[in-house]
This record gives structure tokens, sequence and C-alpha cells, in this order.
């Protein structure tokens, strides 16, 4: 949006003077005047030196100013507690309400710099030097920045053209003259919000308003088909489109509108300097009911004709009574702890409907109501499960006639907005998990009263076998081949300072480093007996009896009494996921070193599936498992979750494991090869070229789901387009790298039959032999977007809700 000339020709006197400004005073020497030019910087500055202190104690430290009417805008470093600092614009006044913020989720600390450089370039970094937020212009045309009379931040060329404005990047908030153009969105505060890992949004579209909520849309405000215009524009008096316009009062003073918490946008106006903004106006009231808010009753409330009420109130309460929309909570939550004993149930909520069928329509998948349900309660993350059949789903554009009770299932954990309006036409089986009812436990404990003679018998019987379990357990261990060494827990306490430097933590654990002797080690404590005694019985018997440099090595275990333990060789680079997630500032890694982990993974997972007495599938492949050592040598670790597989057998049967973003899309079936690892290995692949996982719900809709972008990169010959852009070394080696992402495309084939055996893979990336086939570009099930079964499958790709074994 370029911004006009005429308005910005008062501003070339001053950018004379400030070009010399700029370079014969120190930091901060023009803070306050309306236009600055590079290069400067400014310092966060303490609440006693800052220039203005409002009434309710927060402070801002300007870097430029600006009035309109009888208000003035600061953008400068914003403070609630004075040892935090957001990057805002804000109005005077003594609740100095923020119109927008460069890194609300990221706040700086008082060592914080501000720098505009000489490449155009507006950068914060904070203290310890680390890039919070930059404008990523870098053009020697950038000649200045203002903050005009409107709020807005603009960069500006040596035409007083703009090169980028924070109009062009809203937050949760607009003001007069600004618009939301397609591809903006207005965000609800996270700090505000019951989601903090998940955002909420406002958009413009194509045929109207809409609300999102990551990573799927789930409401439409209003449609029309006669928009001629992308943006919706904020004005005196009205706000929306060209030929869809909502009426608002018209400004006596300075007006924004703001998405609050609640999920409604609220026009306010500021009353005066000494008072609070008043809100006027519930700017989509005319369209909306209150039923038709994404919040408006809260986490399992179910909305109707205006008023919230609980799914039962047998198993739910409102969080507050006094406060109906504030949501439900189920009375007897249900648990992870209880997730292996089935301790949990799900209860059918009738008569509903679940208010965001675009959320259905893009991520339910297809299978039968039994395996969607089992689903759920082996998914320590689902909360909900939600069910449509086939005979209902007249949005498909396909159905499954042959099974009877096919149809399409959603698994909603406590990132998802779980949110219910009262329906007669029942569409939706809804689901609700819950702890176990103890009513029914009262029940059985009648039964089990009725043959209370047999049953004194069997405790007597199997004390006696406990009893001699016990003597019998620990021995038990000496007779697996190969075991490594047997610690007690007192020496691995000793080894590890009382296990006091933690190196991490999962689902199954945490791990802590300490020392035996010269040799440091990595000790994997297992926390709760029931939950993780199937897991650590599978990694010793595993990783005791095989040995390869690409796969980590157990030192020992300690099993003693209630406590379990792993002792593992230590890598002091840690797992891969801090390298390639750019969780590191210090340096990327270069192509050849990623390369070589590339490599090392798929010799020590060949090892695995194609060398050992047993085929051993892993199960659970992604980037926090594969570790580095001092040298980036690439070790394969974490065998929790591993399966054997016998020589004469094709594919086993094994219930739901792994992590989410890395399951093969054979798993809904529960038939399994050592070809689900390869599937994973993909994944990685693509994410150490990448530089970026492949869930990430930071990016764009349309860039959420890495291995979806890789298709459509594929299909349209633009692979280069997804190599990690933060690594120049990368860029050198474009062609090699974009034969590895072919590489990795071979081992992603959504028929399990057609992906390499890694042992190839190995031989392709040591240069031995080439690539035999050229890989499909499918790299998704069909039905995953458009609801359409696999030809020869009848597996389910399981999208970004269906994590099925927390991550360790």
């Amino acid at each position: 949006m370029k911004y006009k000339k005429a308005t910005m020709q008062h501003l070339h006197m001053s950018i004379i003077i400030l070009l010399l400004l700029a370079f014969l005073f120190p930091l901060d020497a023009v803070a306050g005047l309306s236009a600055v030019a590079p290069p400067i910087s400014w310092k966060v500055s303490n609440k006693a030196d800052s220039k203005w202190i409002t009434a309710n104690g927060s402070f801002i430290d300007p870097v430029l100013d600006n009035s309109i009417m009888s208000y003035t805008t600061y953008f400068g470093f914003y403070s609630i507690d004075g040892k935090s600092f957001i990057l805002s614009i804000v109005i005077s006044g003594p609740q100095a309400p923020v119109i927008w913020s460069a890194n609300p989720e990221n706040p700086v600390n008082s060592g914080a710099i501000l720098n505009f450089t000489r490449e155009g370039n507006l950068i914060l970094h904070n203290g310890d030097g680390t890039t919070v937020w930059s404008t990523a212009t870098k053009s020697k045309s950038v000649a200045g920045m203002v903050l005009d009379v409107y709020g807005n931040l603009v960069l500006f060329d040596k035409d007083n053209i703009s090169v980028w404005q924070s109009f062009d990047h809203p937050t949760d908030t607009l003001v007069l003259g600004q618009s939301l153009c397609r591809g903006m969105n207005l965000s609800i505060r996270t700090s505000n919000t019951k989601w903090p890992s998940a955002r909420v949004y406002f958009s413009a579209e194509w045929n109207g308003l809409q609300y999102s909520f990551k990573p799927a849309a789930f409401t439409k405000l209003f449609e029309t088909s006669t928009i001629a215009s992308t943006c919706c524009a904020f004005a005196n008096g009205s706000f929306g489109f060209p030929d869809n316009i909502f009426f608002l009062p018209s400004a006596r003073s300075l007006q924004f509108m703001r998405l609050e918490s609640d999920g409604h946008l609220r026009l306010y106006e500021m009353q005066g300097t000494l008072q609070d903004p008043l809100m006027l106006f519930d700017v989509l009231s005319t369209e909306m009911k209150f039923c038709d808010y994404p919040m408006a009753c809260g986490d399992y409330g179910v909305c109707s004709k205006g008023q919230c009420s609980c799914p039962n109130l047998n198993d739910f309460r409102f969080q507050n009574e006094r406060l109906p929309s504030a949501g439900c909570i189920p009375l007897r939550s249900p648990s992870c702890d209880h997730v292996q004993d089935n301790n949990n149930r799900l209860i059918l909520l009738n008569n509903v409907l679940y208010f965001s069928n675009n959320t259905f329509l893009s991520f339910a998948t297809s299978t039968s109501e039994d395996v969607c349900k089992q689903s759920c309660l082996i998914d320590c993350s689902c909360k909900v499960v939600l069910f449509r059949t086939n005979n209902n789903f007249s949005d498909s554009p396909s159905t499954n006639n042959n099974v009877s009770d096919s149809g399409y299932c959603l698994l909603l954990s406590e990132q998802m907005v779980i949110l219910f309006a009262e329906d007669s036409s029942n569409h939706f089986s809804a689901f609700l998990k819950i702890e176990g009812n103890r009513s029914d436990k009262r029940r059985i404990s009648i039964v089990v009263g009725s043959i209370a003679g047999f049953c004194l018998i069997s405790i007597l019987v199997c004390a006696m076998v406990w009893k001699n379990c016990k003597k019998d357990k620990e021995p038990l261990f000496d007779g697996i081949p190969g075991i490594p060494k047997r610690f007690s827990f007192d020496e691995l306490k000793v080894a590890t300072g009382h296990f006091s430097i933690k190196l991490g933590a999962g689902g199954f654990g945490s791990v802590f480093k300490g020392k035996i002797g010269k040799e440091t080690i990595a000790v994997k404590r297992l926390e709760g007996v029931e939950q993780g005694m199937e897991e650590f019985l599978a990694e010793v018997k595993t990783i005791g009896r095989i040995h390869h440099f690409n796969l980590v090595r157990l030192v020992g275990f300690c099993a003693e009494k209630s406590h379990r333990l792993l002792v593992y060789e230590y890598l002091s680079n840690g797992s891969l996921d801090k390298w390639i997630f750019h969780k590191s500032p210090v340096f990327t890694l270069s192509w050849k070193t990623r390369r070589h982990i590339i490599l090392a993974i798929a010799r020590g997972l060949s090892y695995l599936h194609e060398e050992c007495e047993e085929k051993i599938a892993h199960l659970d492949i992604k980037p926090q498992n594969i570790l580095l050592d001092d040298r980036f040598n690439a070790k394969v670790s974490d065998f929790g979750l591993s399966k054997m597989i016998n020589r004469d057998q094709s594919k086993v049967m094994t219930r739901m494991r792994g992590t989410r973003g890395y399951l093969a899309p054979e798993w809904l079936g529960s038939k399994i090869t050592e070809k689900a690892d390869i599937y994973s290995f993909g994944i990685v692949m693509i994410e150490i070229i990448c530089g970026r996982e492949n869930l990430d719900e930071s990016q764009p809709d349309e860039s959420i789901h890495l291995i979806s972008l890789l298709q459509e990169k594929a299909r349209s010959g633009q692979l280069s387009d997804l190599v990690d852009s933060s690594s120049n070394d990368m860029k050198f080696h474009l062609e090699e790298v974009v034969e590895a992402m072919k590489l990795a495309m071979w081992c992603l084939q959504v028929d399990s039959s057609r992906r390499p055996l890694l042992s190839t893979v190995a031989k392709v990336l040591e240069g031995v032999m080439s690539m035999e086939t050229t890989p499909d570009c499918t790299f998704v099930p069909s039905f995953a977007s458009n609801k359409t079964n696999v030809e020869g499958s009848t597996s389910s790709y399981v999208t970004s809700e269906s994590h099925l074994s927390g991550p360790r």
C-alpha cells in the first residue's frame, strides 16, 4: 500500500535535518521526534527514566511520538512490570491503550536495543543479542521512519513512498483510517485467551469476514458473492467492504476497535485525556448472535438460544456459577495416568452440533466409529470425539457404503476450541472423555461381594504368587542376552548429584546428567512403574542386545523396587531438534553436516531393520530422539516404543503409538511394518533440509503442514523454495540439496511397499548407487483433504489432532 506523497511533503525538511542528527548524536539523541533516519539505535531505559507513566503503573519509554486530536500516540518500549518490555504503539491516557505491538508474545528485557540499520532494517535485539523481531526491510532505499498522526509506524524511501508500515501487520486493534485486507489478521491476545498454545484470528477473505482458529477456519461471520474489494476499511461511522457496511457511531474523538478475549470486536472512543476509553458499540452484533461467537460458552459449553449450559450436570459443572460463559469442567477429568489401564470412558452428548463445521471438513479422517472412539481413549491429549456417519455427511465428495459404521472422525484436544450448539438434527455424535464412573466401580464391588469366598481364596493365591514373583523379579533381568551393567539406585543417585542436572523431560520421565568414574552419562528416570514398565523392558531388551555406532549405547540400568532407570552414554550436543529448528542462534548447520546426520540416521535404522536377528521397528523417529555427539555424529535413541518383528512376519498388529507429525499413513489401521520408520525418517530428512517442523502452527494457515507443502512444491517444480533460507551454505549446494529432497520423497510414498530400504537410502547418500525410480509426488493420503479413500489402503493419515502418544 503506497504512502501518499501529498501527505509526506512536510517531511522533506525534517528528513534533511534528521540525516545530520543521526550521525552527530549518540543513542537516544533524537527520541521523541516525529521522524528519524538510519542508522540509529535506542536502548531500553528503566521506569525512573521513562518520559510517561500511566495511572495504572505501566509506562512507556518513547522512541517516536505524534499527536492526533487532543491525544498523543507513542512508539516505544512499553512495560507493565518494569521487567519485560514490548515494542508498542500506545495512546496517551490513564490506561494507555495499546494499538499495535511488534513482539507481544516475546517480551524483551531491560538490556534490549532497537536498531535502525544503514540497510533500512528495523531490528529488535534482546539483552543477550538474540533477534526478537524485524521489519525485514533490507533496502538501502529506506530513508527514514515516521509515526504518523493516525498511529501508523512507516518506513519510507527517498521518494516518500512507504516501504513498510505497521498498518499492514495489525495485532488485535484497528484505528481510524486503517484497513483489514486479505492476508492480514486481528488476533486475540495470548495472555487473555484460555488457549495459550493456539490463536484465534479475525480476517477479511474473498467471501466476507471470517474467524479462524489455527490450524483451521471454524466459523464465517457473513458471506457475500458481490465483494469487489479484498480490504475491509475502518472509517468514521462505518466498517466493512464497499458493498457490505457495518454502520458505527460517528467519531467525536479518537476511536479504535479491538478484538477481545471473548471474540467480540468492540468499538472504543477516547473520552478526554483523564478518562478511560469508553466502549461504544459491539461491531458485529447486527450480524452475529450470541451463539455464533467462537468463545461464547467456553470449553465444553453448550450454547442454545443465547444461554450457556453444561453437557451433563452429573459429569460436568460450570467453572464459575456466576459466569456461565466461562465454560464447564468435568467433575472427573481424564488423566494420562489412567490411559494404560483404560480407566477413562466416553459419554455421549446428544442433540448438539459442533460449531466449527469447517474444522470438521478440513481435518476429519475416514474410519469406523469404534476405531474413532478407541483412538481417543488411548490418546492422552484427546478430550472429545466427534463422529459423523457417511449417511449424514452430505458435504463429503464420496462415501464408503460397504461399511455400515464408517464415517468421519475428529479428535479434539485442549488446544482446540471445544464448543457446541444445540441442534435437533443431531448429525454429529459427540463423545466426551471423563475418568471412569465411580458408580460403575460400586456395582462391580457388589458383584465381587456376592462371591466373596472365591475372592478371598484368589487374594491369598495372588499374594503368594506376588511374593514369589518379587523374589524372582530382579534375577529375571539377568536372563536377558547381552545385558548391560546393573546399577543400584543409590549409585545412580550419587552419580547424578541427587538428580540435580536435568537435561530434558518427556512423557515417560526425565533425563539427568551424571558421571561414573571418568565417563559422563545420561540417566533416564522413568516416572511411574505402571506407566513405564513396558517401555523400560522394551528398551533394556532392545538396546542391551544391539551395538552400532549410530545407535545410542546403553551403559547400564537400574531395576530396584519401584525405581526404573536407564544409563546411556552422554552426547554433548543434545538432540537434533535444537540445531535444525533454530533453537540455537549461534550458527546454522552446513549442508555437509546435515547430510552426514541424515546418512547416520539411515545407517542406524538400517541396522535395526535389516541386520538384527529380529527386525526392530523403532516407531518413534523424530528429531528429539536423534542425539548428537561433540562431532555431530548422529545416534538414534529412545527405544521405549519399539516393536520386534519376526523375519517370517510381513506385518504386526500393534496399538497406536508415536508422535504427531511423524506418523505413517498406515497407522490408524494398526498394521505396521518397519516401513513406518522409513516414512518418519523421510519427514525428519525434510525437516533437516527445510529447517522447520513438519507441523508448525506459527506458520500461515497454508504452510502449517510441511509435507503437504512439499507435495505442492514437488508438483510445481519449486522444491528449492523450501530449502532452509537461513543457511547460505545450503543455497550454495542447492542442486545436491534438491536431489536429497527427492530421496526423502521416495521415503514418503503413501504406499509403504514403494518406500526404499534404508540400506538403499544410505547407498544413494554415499553415492554408490542412484535412485531406482522417480517418486510419486503424493505424500499425504487424499482423504486427508478431500475425504476420499486411498486405493488399496484402509488406514487414515492422522493430521495435527492425532497425537497418539506423548513425545518423550
